[in-house]
């Protein structure tokens, strides 16, 4: 008796859990198809432009389980809006959505639609910024210039030449824009020597004109291409186009024997850079962020070093990078030259203007010719020679042709060869001084506390506190 009692328990038991899986499964099944009944009902009052009804219906989808109704709602609302040309309100739509779909990039091709509709009516200036702050998005820089090309011949229509001739002083080489800003410099100022009247017309006068053209053939003299500094590692350039290098060489950074037809070198913490003659760039060392992933560069026309970060230019401006920073460089084009320290960007545009990652490299104007930046500052050079900075005092610096610093010092080559130099961090004064006796100067390279520096007949020396055999090793260089 007890063991068929306890084989009835048993079955009862059974038929409890099978009867309880089934009802689960049911209230399931019948929680499931309301969950589609309202996703129905959403969809349909969506295909019917009836919004409040669509959004009510999905938000009790969404308390029923379904996490993806309400996006899809507002998404097929944003496009609604977007076909109506409402583009701003479709923009904020999108961009509402976050993650969801493609938002974000629908978000941007409202924009564009909105900067576009702009042009079209007319309003070129409202245009212009509308789409500088979408570049690089599309065709947007282009459009930018379009629009800044156009604003500089309603410039001239008015009579403002001047005003017409920075606009387009500022746009080149974008279109013919140099040899409108030349036409205008030449009526503006009599003068018949293209280079003069563009000086002339940008408010130089006859002795600075003299000036700026001695410093630029000495500044052509220069070759800051030729010397590299790591932290404990450094590079010459050989007249062959076969880089040497001496110091640390724990990751591998001094091993340049396979670089060849090299014409610029650029050095980080503990990698360094090759610029090959065909515009590929050659890279060793350290490569613990991605700074030696150069193989797939090309057109390559300018190089540099972050501390873990590589940086290249190409011909058309426009710059490519690798490494360890997540800065923001979008609309970093039209680049003649870049300098980078450990957490900062700076460069310099073919028009002469600047751009910074750092507030304090936020410098007004078109005459800048090269610019460096170390931790907590900035610097720009003038083509007339002078230095400009946010933080520091250099009115005493004149007739500088170039900059180049580390995280501890300032340096300026002057146009005879002599350097200037300015302390950021603790040195040693015999390195200041060392710098500042210095004479026949083409190139410099620094890191943390040392120098390395080529003289015009081509003898190198380095100076401050140079890591390892780096002293010693130099001094057998001659680059003739």
């Amino acid at each position: 008796m007890k063991s068929k009692s306890k084989i009835r328990t048993i079955i009862g038991a059974v038929i409890i859990t099978i009867a309880a899986m089934i009802l689960v499964s049911c209230l399931w099944s019948l929680e499931e198809k309301a969950t589609q009944s309202l996703e129905e009902k959403a969809i349909s009052a969506a295909e019917q432009e009836n919004w409040e009804l669509a959004y009510s219906y999905a938000e009790e989808a969404d308390k029923s389980g379904s996490t993806e109704m309400l996006s899809e709602i507002g998404y097929r609302n944003a496009e609604k809006a977007l076909q109506s040309g409402e583009y701003l309100s479709a923009q904020e739509q999108f961009e509402a959505l976050g993650a969801f779909r493609d938002a974000q990039e629908r978000a941007r091709e409202c924009r564009y639609l909105w900067a576009d509709s702009l042009e079209a009516s007319g309003d070129d200036s409202a245009a212009k910024e509308a789409f500088f702050a979408l570049i690089p998005y599309s065709d947007s820089l282009d459009r930018y210039r379009a629009c800044c090309y156009k604003l500089a011949e309603q410039e001239l229509e008015r009579g403002n030449s001047r005003e017409a001739f920075l606009a387009f002083s500022e746009l080149i080489p974008f279109s013919n824009s140099e040899e409108r800003a030349v036409a205008i410099a030449i009526e503006l100022t009599g003068e018949s020597d293209p280079e003069k009247a563009v000086a002339f017309a940008k408010g130089f006068s006859e002795e600075q004109w003299e000036q700026i053209e001695a410093l630029g053939k000495a500044r052509d003299g220069l070759r800051m291409n030729y010397v590299a500094a790591g932290k404990m590692h450094a590079a010459i350039l050989l007249p062959d186009g076969t880089v040497t290098a001496f110091g640390d060489n724990t990751f591998g950074q001094c091993s340049t024997d396979s670089f060849q037809n090299i014409k610029a070198i650029a050095a980080g913490f503990q990698h360094t850079l090759g610029l090959r003659a065909d515009g590929t760039v050659a890279a060793t060392g350290d490569n613990s962020c991605g700074q030696c992933e150069v193989g797939s560069w090309k057109d390559i026309v300018f190089i540099a070093c972050g501390a873990w970060d590589s940086y290249g230019i190409r011909s058309d401006g426009t710059l490519l990078h690798c490494g360890f920073s997540d800065l923001n460089l979008d609309g970093w084009t039209e680049l003649m030259s870049i300098h980078a320290s450990e957490i900062s960007v700076i460069g310099v545009r073919k028009d002469g203007t600047v751009l910074c990652t750092s507030d304090r490299g936020r410098f007004s104007g078109s005459d800048y010719c090269n610019a460096e930046i170390a931790i907590g500052s900035a610097y720009a050079l003038k083509e007339d020679g002078t230095v400009q900075s946010n933080d520091s005092d250099l009115a005493e610096w004149k007739n500088i042709v170039a900059l180049e610093c580390s995280a501890t010092i300032l340096v300026g080559i002057s146009a005879d060869g002599t350097l200037e130099a300015k302390e950021l961090l603790p040195v040693s004064s015999s390195f200041l001084s060392q710098l500042l006796n210095e004479q026949k100067v083409v190139g410099i390279a620094c890191a943390g506390t040392y120098a390395v520096i080529l003289h015009e007949d081509g003898t190198i020396s380095a100076c401050g506190e140079a890591p390892g055999d780096v002293s010693e090793n130099l001094s057998h260089i001659k680059i003739v």
